[in-house]
């Protein structure tokens, strides 16, 4: 295989996979572990996950998830679990039948010892079942990642408004215990506030 296809096959599978683990949450051991580049006997270049045999080449070191290392990525806590499952079944059900497939045989290959280098040869089944859903998680990281941004955005409103109402509330009561010296068009404020509180605030 020419040296550039090697080269975007690996980027593909790995950065994908690690660019999942963050959106997901997923902090899968095989994607904080070491790889190697290799030289061939015919003079190019192959990618594993086992040390060079001849001790030549260098390593390449794909990082867990942002703020997770190690062990203690692959067991986080149970609310941050919960988070995670909730996640992935998100994204899995955004994913055809065939595509939920591809991607569990993709990261169950990926666990296990040598299994990049199966993943890495020219035609393998599972990375190109993988590779023909790309289209489709795209469109379903896109959607989770739009959906993020929307939660947020209605979380920030909800603050803002629960803090507005705090602040019509404090008013509210000061002038509850000045009302025997209102006029009528305090009062009048003061019934106008009562009903935006009762409408708006509870």
């Amino acid at each position: 295989m020419a040296w550039f296809h090697v080269k975007h096959r690996v980027r593909h599978v790995l950065l994908l996979a690690h660019f999942m683990a963050l959106l997901l949450g997923a902090g899968s051991a095989s994607y904080a572990q070491k790889m190697y580049r290799c030289p061939s006997p015919g003079g190019g270049t192959t990618f594993t996950d086992t040390p060079c045999a001849t001790g030549a080449g260098g390593e390449i070191t794909v990082k867990p998830a942002a703020g997770a290392t190690g062990h203690a990525a692959a067991r986080p806590d149970p609310q941050t679990r919960g988070a995670m499952d909730k996640k992935e079944a998100e994204f899995n059900a955004l994913l055809s039948p065939e595509c939920r497939r591809a991607r569990q045989a993709l990261q169950a290959k990926a666990d296990q010892k040598g299994g990049m280098d199966e993943l890495m040869k020219e035609g393998n089944p599972i990375f190109k079942a993988w590779e023909n859903c790309q289209g489709e998680t795209k469109v379903a990281l896109d959607k989770l990642h739009a959906d993020a941004r929307n939660q947020r955005a209605n979380q920030g409103r909800e603050i803002v408004r629960k803090n507005e109402c705090a602040a019509k509330q404090h008013v509210l009561n000061e002038k509850r215990q000045k009302t025997n010296t209102l006029n009528e068009k305090d009062r009048a404020d003061l019934r106008v506030l009562e009903d935006d509180i009762a409408l708006n605030c509870r």
